[in-house]
């Protein structure tokens, strides 16, 4: 691959996501202020792929003097104490440094909340399956050093170019765009995507309304008079307006269909999760690791739609059940 230039000095990187079915994530490189925007995932792999990249555009990674991280996904921040072992500084939201220092607490007991989680969603028949991967939750990942934290609004002055930070919770509780009004550019990471929708998933260690927060970060991005979107994955694209109209349809299709569902009688998460129709691949072709992400994803309409009073959630001996209010 070769970098691809987006106009003057802004040029798209792609970083290699072997084992993916995305295949890469998109870096983009700020050539006046030496920033970068996002990384890639942290294998060998992906940096050899950026390296090669900056290469061609004349430039090495220890020149990079900023990261600007959208969000906290290792396919967006793999490669960051990497580059900020060269001397690069580290920016991400106040709610990314939240997370950060709050990781250590939420992994100690990783293992025992995602195996009651199972419980709760009505996939207890998993367990044992689960088990066999203890030794995994056993590593504490290493929290990212944020240098910088950027605020909702804010407006960063990179060598004359100012870019607005816009806090777009919803795919993830720190996710940030950035919007350069300038040259009518919209970073949009994974917040808007061209043809997929943005994963929204919701756990029961946390007290969110992921869905809820996703819709409205669209609302707040539909009115930029932007001329090209540059996400994290797929393709470059230009109707931001059309697009969010889509996903907004897309979610309102999936409550309904959940909504049908729940018509035939109370419901687990699991139950829910394996009649909705999947883009991905039907729920019985589904591994044990991609319904565990289709049951988050569930999850988190289901509690939208308890949040708007549209479906009662009781607790019946460890399990979620979910029942279509009728008044």
């Amino acid at each position: 691959m070769a970098p691809v230039k987006i106009q003057e000095g802004v040029h798209q990187i792609s970083v290699p996501m072997r084992r993916n079915p995305l295949g890469k994530t998109y870096s983009y490189f700020l050539e006046d202020s030496k920033t970068l925007i996002d990384t890639g995932i942290s294998t060998d792999d992906a940096f050899q792929g950026l390296q090669k990249e900056l290469k061609a555009l004349g430039y090495q990674p220890h020149d990079i003097e900023r990261i600007i991280v959208t969000h906290l996904h290792h396919d967006h921040i793999g490669l960051v104490d990497r580059l900020r072992s060269s001397g690069a500084e580290v920016l991400a939201s106040w709610k990314a440094a939240e997370r950060e220092a709050s990781l250590r607490e939420l992994w100690e007991n990783m293992f025992d909340v995602t195996k009651e989680e199972l419980k709760l969603f009505g996939g207890v028949q998993h367990i044992n399956f689960l088990t066999k991967f203890e030794y995994a939750f056993r590593g504490m990942p290493e929290p990212l050093h944020i240098d910088r934290q950027l605020t909702d609004g804010e407006t960063l002055e990179l060598n004359g170019a100012s870019m607005e930070v816009i806090w777009t919770p919803g795919h993830a509780r720190e996710h940030i765009c950035l919007w350069n009004q300038e040259r009518k550019l919209f970073f949009s990471g994974d917040h808007v995507l061209p043809k997929i929708t943005s994963h929204v998933s919701l756990h029961t260690y946390e007290d969110d309304n992921p869905l809820g927060d996703y819709l409205n970060s669209l609302i707040k991005v539909r009115e930029l008079p932007a001329e090209k979107i540059l996400p994290g994955h797929e393709h470059i694209f230009t109707d931001l307006k059309g697009r969010i109209d889509q996903l907004h349809e897309h979610h309102r299709l999936r409550l309904n269909e959940m909504k049908d569902v729940l018509k035939e009688g109370r419901r687990t998460v699991y139950q829910v999760g394996s009649r909705v129709h999947w883009d991905s691949r039907p729920w019985p072709q589904m591994t044990f690791w991609t319904k565990r992400m289709a049951a988050a994803e569930t999850y988190s309409h289901l509690a939208y739609l308890r949040e708007k009073g549209e479906v009662t959630e009781t607790l019946d001996k460890g399990v979620l059940y979910y029942t279509l209010d009728q008044s």
